[in-house]
């Protein structure tokens, strides 16, 4: 009995041992193989939060733009307004003492 119980461990150990160094093979592959994935993983991270901060910076500039451009056309609006109050103004001023002003938008 004692050699059949040898033998069974002397199987099992053969078995067993070849297989326990694949596993670490395949572990340390798995290791190896991750290094340059996790690698490129932090690559891709870095790439898109530097990409969010260009998005972001994007917005903002569009948002400036946009308040610009609004206040510039009620500049604009304004300055129509007093241009037009000069010329009623003109037109009032060059008339003869007698006669109706001119009607505003008429040349």
């Amino acid at each position: 009995m004692k050699n059949a119980t040898a033998l069974a461990i002397g199987l099992l150990s053969a078995l067993l041992l070849p297989a326990a160094g694949f596993a670490a093979q395949a572990a340390g592959a798995t290791a190896s193989a991750s290094g340059p994935l996790h690698k490129q993983l932090q690559h891709t991270q870095a790439e898109l939060q530097h990409q969010r901060a260009q998005t972001d910076q994007l917005r903002a500039r569009v948002e400036d733009l946009e308040k610009n451009g609004a206040a510039n056309r009620a500049a604009l609006e304004q300055r129509d307004r007093e241009i037009a109050e000069l010329k009623r103004k003109l037109a009032a001023m060059s008339a003869p003492a007698g006669s109706a002003p001119a009607p505003a938008g008429s040349h």
